[in-house]
């Protein structure tokens, strides 16, 4: 990757369209026609009908067939349109293409049902304007009252909060075709009358055992459980029922022929590395279905009982549209299937549904690719061609149809195995009582408890968590079978209060976990954090009995199974944990032991993007040990049990780990983590961790400077951006505060402005020239992010196992002095060359993190206002500010 010669300064934004911007942000994208270069299959005939922003008719993100020929569309940020298109017409004219006559738009789903058009805008609601006055996020729809053929009636039927990429999305049209359903991304609330019925229990929650860490660039900070949800409703929006959640951002949903619903998730790109990502993935939309999002690290793996796993994982990209291949002519090939599009990289995958058990498995394979191609939504036409749109975010957008020749082999109707078939009602006659209650509905559940198959199994769960315990209490107390207690307890620590606690924990007790199958070994353990998580920490003789019961099986040989257990055991306070942790750490950092289930994009495939390939190329080349990141980060947690060697130990694992090239979060995250672990260190010996692993604090150098007003905080990244941007809105300070701040903050020590300063750093005079507010924001907050060769120390390795990085002073054949504090050039060290094992350049900047904690909020946005001023007391921040 292109890296500018600058010393501390993260320049490797990765643009602002990698599926994770802004929620209120309009992006700007190039609209030059440029050339596309496709790759169709075989015996497929492609045509473009219509160019859209030619005829400044906006970017086309949500495509709807209506009667007969008629079709919809609506631009990302402007209106909807209709028109007509047959399968004889080879292209649409700009008179063709005509605006509804409604004040109404920016929608990312349409539907054509019930003689009706419903639409999911997606546009923050204004509030100095009334409701009745605007057309902000929310479900409408629109019908022709006066039955002139023209719709001209617009009704909201459901309010929605959440805007941007991760709001509203889009709808299905029931198999049954008497109901819609909707699904909305995690940035948009569930309305209240959506949760009144809900197919999953309510009380959801993080459920993390351990504090998770936020991003540390601050996307989601705020989002909590349960993340992006499925609803459906009635024709008339009066009924409303909330059927799955615990998704990221899906963008589209699909029946296939089964009549079962799909929808295609997005990752969190940010994230790659971290042992917590996950990559895109095709999810069955079963009743009550969770599928685990939650903000930050508190991402559940797919292991856990309580959310369902991926019918199929992909890699990295950006879902948009889902559609069943069922509706399409197709070759019989593609029978019973799904079509996903990525709008990142281009491509149309088709997804083979297996039958498995009551749920499926599957398949893919790239069925069509562009060039640039911004993918973003199909639909069957009523030729039974596909038709599908580009755009989004103000890109170049085209309409195309695509066709298969008239020679395929006819397609044979799909018929379901009998197995699987009887296995699907056996879960759909659990479902119903996720909406009723019954003892016919416990007894069946009970039943299916112990069932092989997953997804049968956690159908039944739901249902007694819609029953009072007490109905099921006494089943519980009776049962020996241990994957049906298993799974009870945790019906039951989800819903029972505290006091049920030791009953739990009781029954729980005798279960060993060698006589359980790798799966219930997960689950058994997962029962217990969340037992822990609901109903808070165990009494003495509990913590006891748990501890020694799972201690003797760590580390066990199953890689999940013992991060499930090194939890547990540290949350327990397990007497010798922390240092079997450490070893881990040191095993899986030495083997470069990569968490399971993670694909990387293809060579091929990274090279459809100029703008995100490099990167994940760049990824593939240096990619972190995830499997020691767990270990670190459930280290960082640790308080108790540490000798000073295997603390050193741990110090010195974040040159090893920074030295890996992760998602835009990851450098920033691991800086968390090491200071979320400093912070548990006697502050007497705080110091000299600090130092070890790379980071010095300038505290020796600032007795000429002005000390921060503070009082300051631990900032997030969100935090960050929060001041930054609301802070240089309105600003209302002066050059002197600016000056001051710079002082306080010890940039002064390493950086010039205006001829005053520091050198170990790069001139700060022109930095707002050159750099964006969001890059020197990120520059400081997370240093390590990208650090020039020029400015970057030099890692020593040696003999004896330690590390240690700094600058250069003298260099002879024998020995090397060196400068480890860059606020210290007085302080050095000699090494005998022929203890040094290797050199290379240090991951860890020379500028530590966290300088801004000590500044409060005015500070923090004196701080800013100054270098993007450059030091000019003349600068229009200035003379521009009330206080001038």
């Amino acid at each position: 990757m292109y890296k500018r010669s600058h010393t501390f300064f993260f320049l490797g934004i990765f643009l602002v369209l990698f599926f994770s911007c802004k929620p209120d942000e309009k992006l700007e994208g190039n609209k030059t026609n440029t050339e596309i270069k496709f790759q169709i299959p075989d015996g497929f005939t492609l045509e473009e009908i219509y160019h859209p922003s030619k005829y400044d008719q906006g970017s086309w993100v949500a495509l709807a067939k209506g009667n007969d020929n008629q079709m919809f569309a609506c631009d990302q940020y402007g209106k909807i349109y209709t028109f007509q298109v047959s399968n004889n017409q080879t292209s649409l004219a700009p008179k063709d293409v005509v605006p509804l006559d409604l004040q109404i738009g920016e929608a990312h789903g349409l539907i054509w049902a019930f003689n009706s058009l419903y639409v999911a805008v997606n546009k923050r609601w204004d509030k100095d304007i009334s409701d009745s006055e605007q057309a902000g996020s929310g479900i409408y729809r629109i019908t022709d009252e006066n039955k002139d053929g023209k719709l001209d009636t617009s009704r909201l039927l459901l309010k929605l909060e959440g805007s941007g990429e991760h709001g509203p999305h889009s709808f299905a049209l029931s198999p049954n075709k008497k109901e819609i359903y909707f699904i909305a991304g995690n940035h948009t609330l569930i309305p209240d009358k959506v949760k009144e019925n809900s197919r999953l229990p309510i009380n959801w929650g993080e459920d993390n055992l351990f504090e998770p860490y936020l991003d540390a660039r601050g996307h989601a900070n705020d989002i909590k459980a349960p993340g992006g949800w499925v609803a459906k409703f009635n024709p008339e929006g009066t009924q409303w029922e909330l059927f799955a959640a615990g998704f990221r951002n899906a963008f589209d949903i699909a029946f296939n022929e089964d009549g079962e619903l799909f929808t295609y998730d997005a990752d969190m790109e940010w994230d790659i590395g971290m042992p917590w990502y996950r990559p895109t993935r095709i999810c069955h939309v079963t009743s009550g279905s969770e599928y685990g999002w939650r903000t930050g690290s508190g991402k559940w793996p797919a292991y856990y009982p309580d959310n369902l796993p991926a019918v199929h994982n992909l890699e990295q990209g950006s879902p948009t549209a889902v559609i069943s291949s069922s509706g399409l002519n197709l070759p019989t090939k593609y029978s019973n299937g799904l079509f996903a599009m990525d709008w990142s990289f281009g491509t149309v995958y088709f997804i083979s549904l297996k039958q498995n058990e009551s749920s499926y498995t599957a398949e893919r394979e790239v069925f069509l690719t562009g060039t640039p191609l911004p993918l973003t939504d199909m639909v069957a036409g009523s030729d039974g061609n596909l038709y599908f749109a580009t755009g989004g975010r103000n890109l170049d957008s085209h309409l195309y149809r695509l066709s298969a020749n008239d020679n395929y082999e006819v397609e044979k109707k799909h018929n379901s195995e009998n197995h699987t078939q009887t296995l699907r009602e056996l879960r759909h006659k659990l479902e119903v009582y996720h909406t009723k209650n019954g003892q016919d509905g416990i007894d069946l559940a009970w039943a299916n408890l112990n069932h092989r198959d997953r997804f049968i199994r956690y159908a039944a769960r739901l249902v007694l968590e819609h029953h009072p315990v007490d109905q099921w209490l006494n089943k519980f107390n009776a049962e020996t079978d241990d994957n049906k207690v298993i799974e009870a307890a945790i019906a039951m620590s989800h819903q029972a209060d505290k006091v049920a606690q030791n009953v739990i924990l009781e029954k729980l007790q005798p279960i060993r976990l060698e006589v359980l199958n790798k799966e219930k070994q997960v689950d058994l353990l997962r029962a217990y954090s969340l037992n822990f998580i609901r109903m808070g920490y165990p009494n003495n003789s509990y913590q006891s009995k748990i501890s020694n019961k799972l201690r003797g099986y760590f580390p066990h040989a199953n890689t999940i199974v013992n991060k499930e257990l090194a939890q547990l055991l540290l949350y327990l306070k397990t007497p010798g944990i922390t240092e079997k942790l450490v070893a881990q750490l040191i095993h899986h950092t030495k083997n470069k032991t990569v968490t399971e289930g993670v694909e990387m994009l293809s060579g091929e495939a990274t090279l459809r993007s100029e703008e995100y390939g490099p990167l994940i190329r760049e990824v593939i080349d240096k990619m972190p040990p995830s499997e020691a990141i767990y270990y670190g980060m459930l280290l960082s947690n640790a308080k108790e049990g540490w000798s000073k060697q295997s603390r050193k130990s741990y110090f010195q694992w974040y040159y090893d780990v920074l030295s890996s090239k992760g998602g835009m979060s990851f450098k920033a995250y691991m800086e968390n983590v090491r200071q979320c672990a400093l912070n548990n260190i006697p502050e007497n010996e705080r110091n000299y961790f600090q130092e070890i692993s790379g980071s010095y604090a300038p505290s020796s150098a600032i007795a000429d400077l002005p000390l921060p007003k503070g009082p300051g905080k631990n900032y997030s990244g969100g935090d960050m951006g929060d001041i930054v941007w609301s802070g240089l809105d309105n600003y209302n300070g002066n050059y002197e505060d600016g000056e001051r701040a710079f002082k306080a903050a010890t940039c002064v020590l390493c950086h010039r402005i205006k001829g005053e300063g520091g050198a170990a750093g790069p001139d700060l005079t022109q930095a707002y020239s050159k750099f964006g507010t969001y890059d020197l924001m990120f520059a400081i907050y997370s240093p390590n992010d990208e650090i020039s060769d020029q400015y970057a120390n030099t890692l020593f390795h040696l003999r004896n196992g330690s590390k240690i990085a700094g600058r250069i002073k003298v260099e002879t054949n024998d020995s090397i002095v060196l400068m480890p504090n860059p606020f210290n050039e007085m302080y050095t060290t000699t090494l005998v060359t022929e203890n040094i094992v290797k050199r290379e350049l240090s991951p860890i900047s020379p500028m530590p993190s966290g300088l801004l904690n000590r500044l409060n909020k005015e500070e923090i946005i004196d701080l800013f206002a100054y270098l993007n001023s450059g030091g000019n007391k003349n600068h229009e921040i200035y003379t521009n500010s009330k206080n001038q």
